[in-house]
């Protein structure tokens, strides 16, 4: 049987700028590291690209594209990744011109909200690529300058201009800024569109609306979290590292904002519930991933250098098996109706919110927040986490206490992300706040680790077929864990003290 295509990703780091017609590049002599640049090639590049109607990829920072002509033919998703940073997903041409492959449709199902693509514009590009080159030959850039012209649909009047793009090959950012002196002394000047297709249909994007009051804050916090849950979850579908984590991690802020603050704004809470369970189809895959590591950095704390060897093939072993399994459940969750359904209603919430409507309906008036209703709301989550950690202080079992000490480790979260969504309110006193529970909350989480980790060496050493000597290394790691637990919650009643104490005059 065939192998399936492959599907490649690699991180582009470019910057983009707009030169006017006859407009050239600048002397490239005398750049930092630079040793020369070959005779520039001409390409002549075509690309088809692909979005929902209503353009979510684009205004995700996301293009899809079939290009031919280059040295990188193919389909290619692009993705945000940082500052001049994306990442570039890669799949082979095939024959089918007109339906992008499955493959990368499943990878933007959620920021598509599986809707399906249609073409949304051709662009062609003259291409003069300039390669720049050390003393070894090795390529540090490339500059290309693309003549371009867009078609929207057939029958449309392109659009026509010239642009100089950057891109690093093995050069640091000093030769990108090096390059970008030397064009801005020439009079060319940084992009204001960041990729050719949103230059293309930047007039079919919706206007930018401003939100005032609580509601606006609220808004602005839903939407950006939901933003980063859309491209944690296409990395969740490609395996890549910490992805599951900075998904858990929205999802978490998100459900932290509403049930903070649903009261407040009569926000349904269903929402939450949905939240929570795609919180837990996700939390097996992380949780196996993190406490993988940890228990193998635990290993080099064996005394016995000897048995090591044997202990990690056995933590390799469990892990294994079960991080594939978790994996799958995972994007199960991802690709059913229910987490499809979840989206659909944060888009809807979030629209609310900018129209006012959220709260309101027939036979109920609409909700006036005011900032000090935020406070309050802020100082009631605040008095059930000091009842947590007081009770987990008063815990009869150490069983009893482990169950308390996670409870005030989830109120706390909540708490910080409730403070998030008051920074601009109260910008200096947020972020003293801040620094404080992000200490009380990695507190709490190496205490949650050690209790988790004891739970998976437990079940390692209740396994069969396998060696004492390997046992009796996990019984010494498994006391580590125990000790480590215990340094942590010696200190909580304290820190919480400590963090109460800054967060106190946000609603004061």
């Amino acid at each position: 049987m065939a192998m399936p295509p492959r599907i490649d990703a690699v991180q582009e780091s470019e910057r983009k700028y707009t030169a006017g017609d006859g407009q050239q590049l600048p002397d490239l002599s005398g750049l930092p590291g630079v040793d020369g640049h070959p005779e520039p090639e001409l390409q002549q590049l075509s690309a088809r690209y692909y979005d929902t109607g209503d353009l979510r990829l684009l205004r995700a920072g996301i293009t899809l594209r079939r290009r031919e002509g280059g040295h990188d033919a193919g389909w290619h998703t692009k993705l945000p990744a940082g500052t001049d940073t994306r990442t570039e997903v890669r799949f082979p041409l095939g024959d089918d011109t007109d339906r992008p492959p499955a493959e990368l449709l499943a990878l933007l199902r959620g920021v598509r909200r599986a809707r399906p693509v249609v073409l949304a514009a051709v662009l062609d590009t003259q291409r003069w690529r300039h390669r720049l080159i050390d003393e070894e030959g090795r390529g540090l850039a490339e500059i290309v300058v693309d003549d371009v012209t867009a078609t929207r649909e057939e029958g449309s009047e392109p659009q026509r201009w010239r642009e100089i793009e950057v891109e690093l090959a093995s050069g640091g950012t000093e030769l990108l800024d090096a390059v970008e002196e030397r064009l801005t002394a020439a009079g060319i000047e940084r992009a204001p569109s960041p990729s050719k297709l949103h230059r293309a249909l930047a007039d079919l994007l919706p206007a930018e609306e401003q939100v005032p009051g609580p509601a606006g804050h609220l808004r602005d916090y839903l939407r950006g979290e939901l933003r980063t849950l859309e491209l944690a979850e296409i990395g969740v579908r490609r395996d890549a590292p910490d992805a599951v984590h900075s998904m858990r991690k929205a999802l978490r802020r998100i459900r932290s904002a509403l049930q903070t603050y649903a009261g407040t704004f009569a926000i349904d809470d269903g929402l939450v519930e949905e939240l929570r369970w795609t919180g837990r189809k996700l939390s097996p895959s992380r949780d196996l991933e993190v406490q993988w590591e940890r228990i193998v950095g635990r290993i080099e704390e064996v005394p016995v250098v000897a048995q090591r060897e044997a202990i990690r093939a056995r933590v390799d072993e469990y892990f294994s098996a079960r991080s594939d399994a978790a994996r799958l459940e995972a994007v199960a969750a991802l690709d059913s109706d229910r987490y499809a359904a979840l989206l659909e209603a944060l888009d809807a919430l979030i629209d609310g919110l900018a129209a006012g409507t959220v709260g309101s309906g027939p036979g109920r008036e609409r909700r006036q927040v005011r900032p000090k209703d935020l406070d309050r709301a802020l100082a009631r989550l605040a008095k059930k986490v000091s009842r947590r950690v007081r009770h987990a202080g008063e815990a009869a079992t150490h069983a009893e206490r482990d169950e308390l000490v996670h409870r005030a480790r989830k109120g706390a979260k909540r708490m910080r992300y409730a403070i998030e969504v008051l920074r601009p309110l109260h910008r200096k006193r947020a972020e003293r706040a801040l620094d404080h529970f992000d200490d009380f909350q990695d507190l709490l989480g190496e205490f949650q680790d050690s209790v988790v980790a004891r739970e998976h060496l437990l079940d390692m050493v209740s396994e069969q077929d396998h060696t004492a000597e390997s046992s009796f290394g996990l019984g010494i790691v498994y006391q580590r864990e125990l000790e480590s637990g215990e340094e942590q919650v010696a200190q909580l009643e304290r820190a919480w003290k400590r963090a109460r104490r800054a967060a106190k005059p946000l609603w004061k």
